[in-house]
């Protein structure tokens, strides 16, 4: 990104916070990959973005592959980042030399040095259909290797494959893996967390939005391009190229875009079924990820909130002991506070 588009993006995030009523603004270097640039560079772009928004709250982090890690970046995560790196992981999708598990032991090397320096890793991972047919072995891997907490993200229809999960299977994902941890907690054993369970705990116990329930994003969301390009979805900007404004058009342009205009009212109107209305969970739910299809009436039956996982955590907290391990997961997770706008990049210690 060259420095006058950076200007002009940090100009549109004033301008998008100020209209929106936000103090704080959460900052994903996001790739490509952002560990390829020198700490020099990082630390450039880092100072710009700071005294571009110094009127706001900024909370600045990586997200990475972790495979070009090197001692040179620890200082910057250390400081600019709170000692906190998010990386995707995958299970079965890349390889090193044809082998996905020395990709994995590659990435595990990169765990290492980051750890041997204070600095913890975040695991993002897109559940495949191999994955959701084996939950247990998702979340003891995990627990093996010295995490307490990861991060699950929809594998989205967007260029989706064979391998992409229904609604059904990735709700029965989530309920086997809140019934782990919560086996775990009740038998006073280490557990791992995830966002997606602690979300719809909170959800179900509290009301609160967050995650693929019941958030803003396609208001307050804001992806920016290398040159420009924007748009409110990270998942959607390679497939809706050219419909959109660039940062250097400004707040106005972006604002009252038609594809963004379209993409709010498709959130907060057209997303909401006919079944929703009538749904326990509406209050915190509203409809679900917007870009995540319903699948009510169709294929799976499940619909894009993964209601029968919802009504699954609402079955176990509905007993005294229950609302004490969710709570307690809660308290683990870090979420007792949770924003729905970060997708799990909040780090409440």
């Amino acid at each position: 990104m060259t420095p006058d588009t950076l200007d002009a993006t940090l100009e549109l995030i004033n301008q998008l916070a100020l209209r929106e009523g936000h103090e704080r603004i959460a900052i994903l270097y996001h790739g490509g990959e952002p560990l390829s640039m020198s700490p020099e560079t990082l630390y450039w772009y880092s100072d710009r973005v700071r005294a571009g928004l110094s009127r706001f709250e900024i909370q600045e982090t990586v997200q990475t592959s972790l495979i070009p890690l090197r001692e040179g970046h620890v200082k910057f995560i250390q400081e600019r980042c709170d000692s906190f790196v998010g990386s995707s992981l995958d299970f079965t999708g890349r390889t090193l030399n044809g082998s996905n598990e020395k990709y994995v032991d590659l990435w595990m090397s990169k765990v290492e040095l980051a750890r041997a320096n204070g600095i913890t890793v975040g695991p993002i991972m897109v559940p495949t259909t191999n994955e959701t047919a084996d939950p247990t072995k998702v979340y003891e891997w995990f627990k093996a290797n010295g995490f307490d907490y990861f991060n699950i993200e929809r594998y989205n229809g967007y260029g989706a494959g064979a391998d992409r999960p229904d609604n059904k299977q990735h709700s029965d994902f989530l309920k086997a893996l809140f019934d782990l941890g919560m086996a775990d907690l009740a038998a006073g054993r280490p557990f791992v967390a995830n966002n997606a369970v602690a979300a719809s705990i909170g959800g179900v116990l509290h009301g609160q939005p967050g995650e693929r329930w019941g958030g803003k994003c396609q208001r307050d969301f804001l992806v920016v391009n290398p040159d420009g390009s924007l748009n409110t979805c990270p998942d959607r900007i390679e497939y809706e190229q050219g419909v959109w404004p660039k940062a250097q058009d400004g707040i106005d342009a972006f604002q009252s875009s038609p594809v963004r205009r379209n993409w709010i009212k498709v959130q907060m109107i057209e997303h909401v079924a006919n079944h929703c209305k009538g749904c326990p969970f509406r209050s915190f739910c509203k409809s679900g990820c917007p870009i995540t299809d319903h699948q009510v009436h169709t294929g799976s039956g499940e619909c894009a909130g993964y209601r029968s996982h919802l009504h699954h955590v609402h079955a176990y907290v509905d007993t005294p002991i229950g609302r004490q391990h969710a709570s307690a997961y809660l308290t683990a997770a870090g979420h007792k506070a949770f924003d729905p706008y970060t997708y799990g990049l909040e780090r409440n210690n």
